[in-house]
């Protein structure tokens, strides 16, 4: 029921059983009364007259003790279960983007992984002295290049550094050496010098992905 009804209800119950003493009390004012003195005095009232009131716990009409009733019956939701984990970018595996971009563009998968242990060491987040970003290590104007929006995106960066190797072996003929020296030095200095450009870095980059096919 309605608690506003019941309430109503129930004040004119008691000025029913208090009507007749009102009298009695010396004028007093009802309307001065909280409806819960009146409600008590009219459950008094019933019982000397023998009638058996409503039995009903009249602190549920209450909040803290108050003399203000609810505004609606409290309800608990139904507690809901939880979705089902569904399986996201970020919970994939390297793994997962190594194999699909091996066979996407016809890299070996160990030379791709190699790339990677060697650029970042798997990081993501990483970003160099000069810029190069994530898992591959792009630079910003080769992954625009290569359509990669976001190149800490491990999906993005593996699929773009991959597609740039393959097209670095195309070049050079499948032969690794070179494409990992264009990789690492730019393949204007791999043009320049005829081979692997005379830099210590280069030099130890291709000795040390190879060494790790």
């Amino acid at each position: 029921m309605d608690v506003n009804k019941l309430q109503w209800m129930m004040q004119m119950q008691s000025f029913s059983f208090l009507g007749g003493t009102q009298q009695g009390n010396g004028g007093q004012d009802l309307q001065g009364l909280s409806f819960q003195d009146l409600f008590q005095a009219a459950v008094s009232q019933a019982f000397a007259a023998g009638v058996a009131p409503v039995s009903m716990n009249t602190e549920s009409l209450y909040l803290n003790g108050t003399d203000r009733p609810l505004a609606s019956p409290v309800t608990t939701a139904p507690k809901q279960q939880p979705a089902p984990a569904e399986q996201t970018k970020g919970s994939e595996s390297l793994d997962h983007w190594i194999s699909k971009a091996s066979s996407q563009y016809g890299v070996d998968e160990s030379l791709i992984r190699s790339v990677i242990q060697t650029e970042s060491n798997f990081d993501a987040d990483v970003v160099s002295h000069a810029g190069a970003q994530g898992l591959m290590q792009l630079m910003p104007a080769t992954a625009r290049g290569l359509g990669v929006e976001n190149p800490f995106d491990p999906e993005q960066n593996i699929m773009g550094g991959t597609k740039y190797l393959k097209q670095m072996l195309d070049r050079y003929n499948d032969d690794p050496s070179l494409a990992l020296a264009a990789y690492n030095a730019g393949p204007g200095n791999v043009d320049k010098y005829g081979g692997i450009p005379p830099f210590r870095e280069t030099e130890n980059y291709v000795s040390k992905v190879l060494g790790r096919v």
